[in-house]
C-alpha cells in the first residue's frame, strides 16, 4: 500500500457528490494499511479493512471496524500545515483573489500570526496550480536554506524542472551558465550571483503562463530579522533584489510570499538606504477564519472521528475565545473530545465539555499555544505589543495612556488589528492571547 494511494482516494471521493465526504473504506491486503492511514489524521477518515482477514472469517464487522477507526485517531489534533485540500477549511475568498493576481503576474505576499495557516494556504494555492499543466511553479522554504547560493540553484533547478515537464518541452535544452545540461548545479561554479538572474530570464522564455516563486518564511531575508549568517542574510537580500527586477520588467513571473514580519516590503529604509523590495508586493494579511469557516471546521473534523458539535453556542463559545485561530480552535475541541470513551458514538461535545477544554492547562494545549502566538507577535512587533498591553491594562492610567498614544498615532496598532487579536475597535478578538498579557 502506498502512501500516495490515500491522495488518489481523497481525490476522487473529493469529486464525487453521491458519497460522503469526510469517509472511505479501503480494502486491502497490506497488513501496514490502517498504520498508514492513522498517520494521515485531518485529511479523511478512512477504515482500512484487510482483505485476507475478510476471507478468513476473523475480521470484526464492518460498525466496528469503523468505531475502531474513528475512535483512535484524533483529526483535530494536527498541528502540521494541511497539504491534501480535503483537510483544508475557509479561505476561499483569498484563494480566489489571490489565484487571479497570479496569473496576471501580480506578486502577493501573505502575513500573519503563527500556526494561522499561512503555509497551509500556499499549499491550498500551489495545489490549484497543479491542475493547470501549462502553469509553472518554483517553491523554496528559506527556514530549509543555509546560503543564498542555495536559495539561487534551489529556483534555478526547480525552474528547469518544471520547465522540461511542460507539454512540449520534454526535450529543451538551454544553454546556462549556472547549471549543468541535467540542471543541476555546476560544481566548478563558486557564485552564481552573477549569472543566475540572466539563466532565469532564458527559463523563462520557454514559458507560456506566469511563472510563480513560492517562498515560505521569507523574513528570514530581512538581514536585521534573519537567522542566517549576517553575510548570508545580505546576499539572500541582495538576490531578492535581484528578482525584482525579473518580477518588473515582464509578465511572466510573479512572487508569492508568507511569513510573519512584513517589514520586507513595508519599510522604505534598510540600515539607512532605500529598500527596493519596498512594495514589491500586494500585501495580503491573513486574519483568523470567520465564524462560519471555524464551524464548518471543527464539524467536518468531528464527524471523521463520531464528534459531533452540532449547537450554535458550542460554536459561539469557541469563536468568542479564540476568534476563529484554527490551531488554537483545534486544540480546545482535541480536548474535549478527549473525554469519549470508546463506545461514545457518536459523542457529543456539549457546553459543559467544551468549557472544560477551554480553561485546561493541558501541557500543549489552547492556554499554551494562545501565549505562543502573542510571544511570537511581540518578538516581530516589540513597540505594538507594549501598547497592545496598556490598551488591556487592569491600571486605569495605562489604559489612559494607551488612548492618548492612540490619538497621536491611530494606526500605532495596525498589526493588532491586521492579524487578528483585536477587532477595528480594538476590542479583544483572540481573548485566550489577550488573557496571556498578565502572565
Amino acid at each position: 500500500m502506498h502512501p500516495r494511494a490515500l491522495s488518489v482516494i481523497q481525490d476522487r471521493v473529493r469529486r464525487d457528490m453521491r458519497v460522503e465526504p469526510d469517509l472511505a473504506i479501503l480494502i486491502s491486503r497490506d497488513s501496514n494499511a490502517r498504520n498508514i492511514v492513522r498517520r494521515r489524521a485531518g485529511e479523511m477518515a478512512i477504515i482500512a479493512v484487510n482483505l485476507d482477514e475478510i476471507g478468513a472469517g476473523d475480521s470484526p464487522l464492518l460498525h466496528t471496524l469503523i468505531a475502531q477507526s474513528v475512535a483512535t485517531v484524533d483529526h483535530f489534533d494536527v498541528a502540521i500545515p494541511v497539504r491534501e485540500p480535503s483537510g483544508f477549511y475557509g479561505r476561499q475568498a483569498e484563494i480566489e483573489t489571490i489565484a487571479n493576481d497570479l496569473k496576471r503576474a501580480v506578486s502577493v505576499g501573505v502575513f500573519g500570526l503563527r500556526k494561522a495557516g499561512k503555509t497551509s494556504l500556499l499549499n491550498a494555492l500551489d495545489t490549484l496550480r497543479s491542475n493547470d499543466e501549462r502553469n509553472v511553479t518554483v517553491r523554496v522554504d528559506v527556514s530549509e536554506i543555509i546560503t543564498a547560493e542555495q536559495f539561487r540553484s534551489t529556483v534555478l533547478e526547480g525552474l528547469w524542472e518544471q520547465v522540461r515537464s511542460l507539454p512540449g518541452k520534454e526535450n529543451v535544452q538551454p544553454r546556462l551558465r549556472s547549471l549543468t545540461r541535467q540542471g543541476t548545479r555546476r560544481t566548478d561554479l563558486v557564485d552564481s550571483a552573477t549569472s543566475w538572474i540572466q539563466d532565469l530570464r532564458v527559463l523563462l522564455e520557454y514559458v507560456e503562463t506566469p511563472a510563480v516563486l513560492i517562498v515560505d518564511e521569507i523574513d528570514q531575508a530581512f538581514p536585521s530579522r534573519s537567522n542566517l549568517d549576517a553575510d548570508e542574510a545580505q546576499s539572500l537580500f541582495r538576490s531578492l533584489v535581484q528578482l525584482r527586477s525579473v518580477i518588473q520588467e515582464q509578465e511572466h513571473f510573479a512572487l508569492l510570499c508568507a511569513g510573519v514580519d512584513p517589514a520586507l516590503f513595508e519599510r522604505p529604509l534598510v540600515d539607512g538606504k532605500d529598500n527596493l523590495l519596498y512594495k514589491l508586493v500586494r500585501l495580503v494579511w491573513l486574519a483568523p477564519m470567520t465564524r462560519d469557516e471555524i464551524a464548518e471546521m471543527v464539524r467536518s473534523l468531528g464527524k471523521r472521528m463520531g464528534v459531533r458539535i452540532r449547537g450554535h453556542h458550542e460554536i459561539d463559545a469557541l469563536y468568542a475565545r479564540y476568534g476563529g485561530h484554527p490551531l488554537l480552535t483545534r486544540k480546545a475541541c482535541s480536548i474535549a473530545a478527549s473525554e469519549r470513551k470508546p463506545d461514545d458514538l457518536p459523542f457529543h461535545i456539549t457546553t459543559e465539555v467544551l468549557e472544560k477544554a477551554m480553561t485546561s492547562r493541558i501541557y500543549g494545549g489552547p492556554h499554551y499555544q494562545a501565549a505562543d502566538v502573542l510571544e511570537s507577535f511581540t518578538e516581530w512587533f516589540p513597540d505594538e505589543s507594549a501598547l497592545l498591553r496598556l490598551h488591556f491594562s487592569h491600571d486605569s492610567d495605562e489604559r489612559d495612556l494607551a488612548a492618548l498614544l492612540l490619538r497621536d498615532n491611530p494606526n500605532a496598532m495596525v498589526h493588532c488589528i491586521a492579524y487578528g487579536l483585536c477587532y477595528p475597535d480594538l476590542t479583544a478578538r483572540i481573548t485566550a492571547a489577550i488573557e496571556s498579557l498578565d502572565r
